[in-house]
């Protein structure tokens, strides 16, 4: 067991920020490193943290520091490189963002790595942290809605970016059971695109999950007042996401119960350290986050190839990219433009 584990962060953005603010709750962890291409960034990260070594080169930051954890918070074209680059370099511990990888032959390709070079794989599924979410899965494991039917899934911003996250918390909720098939069916009219990634302008699709749940999940259909993470319907009764806690319904009646939530990005980074000292197994390991992302590029791969998609999914590369340059999903409406406002290169 190290006396301080030391943690270097790849990628200073908005991300990068929120793991830097976690690993600081944490009095077994030391901040020894940092890196970004752009020095604003990697600077200011640098000295909000008191971080003293900065590299404008991952690469480097992994040869030259004895690194326990790594976290990477890049863009998600980037997390497949970057995260077989730190397990190349042996790092015991790594923290990637959401979604793991453009492809399942990327996801593929960063599970391979860790297990050969023995590094623990963690994908950013934090809410698997919050109080909300996992009352939500004690409520269901306690029988407290009786057998769980289906869920109701709506999300603005994005299969991959929002839409992906949501999935993984229906997964855990329901005790991370496999989903068998998906039937789903995507629009894109516009080109647009997620930090650097086509997306799709809008979603939807019907999951079957193990055990005869189903589930139906919206992305972008709407507006942002009718975002809901995931209503859960049971055999008697049901369960609502509302702010700060949830809403029961039951036979008995409606109850609300609130929740004071923690640092949820904290609690990851934590259990990640009881992995590594072989105490339990990390409630986001990379196999459930690639099934998250399985679940995000079947629903493309439905509209490719106009039917059911069941699983294990064949497709290994970006189905989206697939049905766009084959004419399936044409643009319509020119002009390339990035959600959160990047500039949109297309080199």
């Amino acid at each position: 067991m190290a006396e301080k584990y030391r943690v270097g962060i790849i990628g200073c953005g908005w991300m990068g920020k929120s793991h830097a603010q976690a690993y600081a709750e944490l009095d077994n962890v030391e901040m020894v490193a940092a890196s970004d291409i752009h020095p604003k960034a990697l600077a200011e990260l640098q000295a909000e943290h008191d971080i003293p070594n900065g590299y404008a080169d991952y690469h480097e930051l992994l040869v030259k520091e004895d690194l326990d954890i790594a976290s990477v918070c890049s863009w998600p074209g980037l997390h497949a490189p970057m995260s077989i680059a730190a397990a190349e370099a042996k790092v015991p511990g790594i923290i990637c963002e959401k979604p793991m990888a453009r492809t399942l032959g990327e996801a593929d390709a960063m599970i391979a790595a860790a297990e050969e070079h023995g590094s623990k794989l963690v994908i950013g599924h934090q809410g698997r942290f919050r109080a909300q979410t996992n009352a939500i899965r004690s409520l269901i494991q306690d029988g407290a809605i009786g057998r769980v039917e289906f869920l109701y899934i709506q999300q603005n911003g994005g299969l991959s970016n929002s839409s992906i996250h949501n999935v993984d918390y229906a997964r855990y909720i329901l005790g991370d059971p496999k989903v068998e098939w998906v039937m789903g069916s995507v629009e894109r009219r516009t080109d647009r695109y997620e930090r650097a990634q086509r997306i799709e302008d809008r979603a939807q699709a019907l999951i079957g999950i193990a055990g005869g749940v189903r589930a139906v999940l919206e992305s972008d259909i709407g507006d942002d007042r009718r975002v809901q993470p995931c209503i859960v319907y049971g055999s008697h009764g049901s369960i609502f996401p509302v702010s700060n806690g949830i809403r029961l319904l039951t036979g008995d009646g409606s109850k609300e119960i609130s929740f004071k939530e923690p640092n949820a990005q904290a609690l990851q980074a934590k259990e990640l350290i009881e992995w590594i000292e072989g105490r339990r197994e990390h409630r986001g390991h990379a196999q459930n986050g690639r099934q998250a992302l399985e679940v995000l590029l079947a629903i493309s791969a439905s509209t490719y190839t106009r039917g059911i998609v069941n699983f294990p999914l064949e497709i290994t590369d970006y189905p989206l990219d697939s049905a766009i340059e084959e004419g399936v999903l044409p643009v319509e409406q020119p002009g390339a433009y990035d959600i959160r406002g990047y500039l949109v290169r297309k080199d």
